[in-house]
């Protein structure tokens, strides 16, 4: 299929959007999936969620055919998501695998992300151009210092300072770049005790250094390898995100992820900032897709699991199982069960699993109802 004949990506269709499948087949579907394939990066960031799973090896990967075969047996696949580590470090892994998988998902018509840190040299990126739809890359450093501290701080032997400030420099330059190209480079920025006092400079460099077409906003919850940063109350959450919005460029996409407040909530303040956020011109609030369309696999291992950073246990092996049959018995496990819920009257699907954890560990949201409309 030509690209040209796509979609484009925009706060009105977002592929990697879980209500698509409620809109277009009535019910959830599998149409989403990630693939972990690498678990090498040369940087260890204090906020990286999978942080724990890095080597400084890659094991030897499952054929690529079998991968391609399981992506063959979804009819509903839109869009196919590229994480590690850092894909772009092992050129063996970007021209066995990585090239390859995008490739195939630009040929079906499926939408295309990487998750990289941008900060390897532009022609690595070259190979990936003319199959790629967005870049998904995290920026949460309000200075260079930031980045220097916290972008190495669970290293053992770091690169000399300059050095990293080197990284820096062509992470801001690559951007600019790839956005020149037509990417969608998309910078997600966690809401954490370290942001907080810097959000405006960040977005400012998003957009104006960087270019970046859209800005992600996610609350940082606790994950194995991140535990240590601070996350931010419901309170100091809620400010944030209103300090955001009074700030930022009403011309770039801003999109919000995994919040933790809903249009079933019983505080005014919550409904009053859903409100805004919904009434805000190229504001989008995503559900969460995992869980609800799409699925993670390690090209290593053949493990499929929900999230490449939860704790649930694996739901079956490519080796043995299609992703289809790992995706259902997924939607019949009593945690499923307890997070997956559809309110039509906002279009919302519900908590994810650290969502739950975090603030509302004893609410059963299937037995609530909205309190406001869209």
């Amino acid at each position: 299929m030509n690209s040209v004949t796509l979609q484009p990506i925009t706060p009105n269709y977002d592929p990697w959007e879980a209500y698509l499948d409620i809109e277009q087949y009535g019910k959830l579907q599998l149409t989403n999936v990630e693939f972990t394939t690498t678990t090498l990066c040369n940087m260890r960031c204090e906020h990286c969620a999978v942080g724990y799973t890095l080597q400084t090896k890659d094991p030897k990967a499952l054929p690529l055919d079998l991968l391609i075969q399981r992506l063959e047996e979804i009819p509903h696949l839109r869009s196919l998501s590229i994480t590690g580590g850092e894909p772009m470090l092992s050129l063996k892994s970007v021209n066995e695998y990585v090239v390859p998988l995008l490739k195939y998902a630009h040929e079906r018509g499926v939408r295309t992300q990487i998750n990289s840190n941008l900060t390897l040299e532009l022609e690595r990126y070259e190979k990936i151009i003319p199959y790629l739809d967005v870049l998904h890359i995290s920026h949460n450093w309000g200075t260079v210092e930031d980045f220097v501290e916290g972008g190495f701080a669970m290293m053992e032997r770091k690169p000399t300072i300059a050095q990293r400030e080197k990284y820096f420099e062509r992470m801001i330059e690559n951007a600019k770049a790839l956005a020149k190209m037509g990417v969608i480079v998309s910078a997600e920025t966690m809401l954490n005790k370290r942001t907080l006092p810097h959000l405006e400079k960040i977005h400012r460099q998003i957009v104006d250094e960087m270019h970046c077409k859209r800005h992600e906003v996610h609350p940082m919850y606790p994950s194995d390898f991140a535990s240590a940063l601070e996350t931010l109350s419901l309170d100091e959450l809620r400010e944030a995100i209103h300090h955001l919005l009074d700030i930022r460029d009403e011309n770039v996409w801003m999109l919000f992820g995994t919040l933790p407040f809903y249009p079933c909530s019983d505080k005014e303040e919550d409904l009053a900032l859903l409100k805004r956020l919904y009434s805000s011109k190229n504001v989008t609030v995503r559900n969460d897709p995992d869980g609800r369309s799409r699925l993670n696999v390690n090209i290593f291992t053949g493990d499929i699991i929900v999230t490449d950073f939860g704790d649930e246990p694996t739901l079956g092996n490519i080796q043995h199982n299609t992703l289809l049959e790992a995706y259902e018995k997924w939607m019949n496990s009593s945690l499923a069960k307890q997070l997956n819920c559809h309110c039509p009257a906002v279009q919302c699907l519900g908590p994810n699993v650290l969502v739950k954890n975090s603030y509302y560990r004893h609410v059963d949201f299937t037995v609530r109802k909205a309190n406001m409309t869209k």
